[in-house]
């Protein structure tokens, strides 16, 4: 049960420090339109996201790099223009901070300013920590995702799980130690094994948030489509479900559809009228009009 709004305050940064030093839950969720934000925030989420997710569902993109900046702030600013209690982080789009640590400053200062952003997150690894370590500098806090990467779908041969061998597993470990070094706040860690999870959760001195990646961490993340099974895609095997909105929307479609070609709706005590002084106005007006 969530706590009453008029109890609860804005959830800062020290306090999911807090809760992964006391070994509480960090709930976050990806969000992307402001009726599920408004209920997100009022549920208690700690932690909302947006990201490419947003557009893929709202818009149809296939892949997260055909996303651009601008629609990724179009779904940013209709979360923080109605959330009040969650800390809200945004997933800086495709290509906007890999090329120099000043394009990655521009692009994070872009969602702080434009889309009222209070964290950044980024596809991290140690190759970008430089221009990681810049946006911290710069005061905008940064979580790191980590693990399946969407934008880097071709190169990860997909988006299958990743830890699977020593190998992949301790480059991931090398990667999260060097974005720690660099400043990141916290880790969204997205399809990985359960052991290298807890790994990660045991050794890393920041939370960690599962997406998909199970229950050994600090907190977990679901995308909001999945939770309500609102999109257009297929939910991925490891997305939970709490409700299904899809049948539910599809009947109350159809039911619309079957009442309009029944003539059941609208109805006619729905139905609006003029006074009689002013109908029988307008009918003499209209018969003038129609006179040669």
């Amino acid at each position: 049960m969530s706590e009453p709004s008029a109890r609860r305050r804005k959830i800062t940064i020290q306090d999911l420090r807090g809760m992964k030093s006391r070994g509480e839950r960090i709930v976050a969720m990806g969000v992307y339109d402001a009726v599920m934000a408004s209920l997100a925030d009022e549920a208690g989420v700690h932690v909302m996201m947006t990201g490419p997710s947003g557009p893929m569902s709202l818009f149809g993109h296939t892949n997260p790099t055909q996303i651009t900046f601008e629609e990724q702030l179009v779904t940013l600013k209709a979360v923080t223009r109605v959330a009040r209690f969650a800390l809200i982080n945004a997933h800086l789009p495709y290509l906007s901070y890999h090329a120099s640590a000043r394009d990655a400053v521009l692009s994070a200062a872009r969602v702080v300013i434009e889309g009222q952003a209070e964290t950044v997150k980024c596809d991290a690894n140690r190759e970008l920590a430089s221009n990681i370590r810049a946006i911290v500098a710069s005061g905008i806090p940064v979580i790191a995702h980590i693990g399946l990467q969407a934008s880097r779908k071709v190169e990860q041969s997909g988006y299958g799980l990743k830890g699977q061998t020593a190998e992949e597993a301790r480059r991931i470990v090398d990667d999260a130690c060097a974005l720690v070094d660099a400043g990141v706040f916290a880790f969204v860690v997205e399809n990985v094994t359960s052991d290298l999870m807890g790994h990660l959760t045991e050794k890393l001195p920041v939370p960690t948030i599962s997406l998909g990646s199970g229950g050994n961490a600090d907190g977990v993340c679901i995308i909001s489509g999945d939770a309500v099974n609102y999109s257009v895609f297929s939910r991925p095997r490891h997305a939970g479900q709490f409700a299904d909105l899809r049948a539910e929307i599809d009947r109350a479609l159809r039911a619309y559809a079957q009442c309009v070609r029944q003539e059941a709706y609208p109805s006619g005590a729905d139905a609006m009228h003029m006074t009689a002084e002013e109908h029988a106005a307008f009918l003499a007006q209209v018969a003038r009009v129609a006179k040669p």
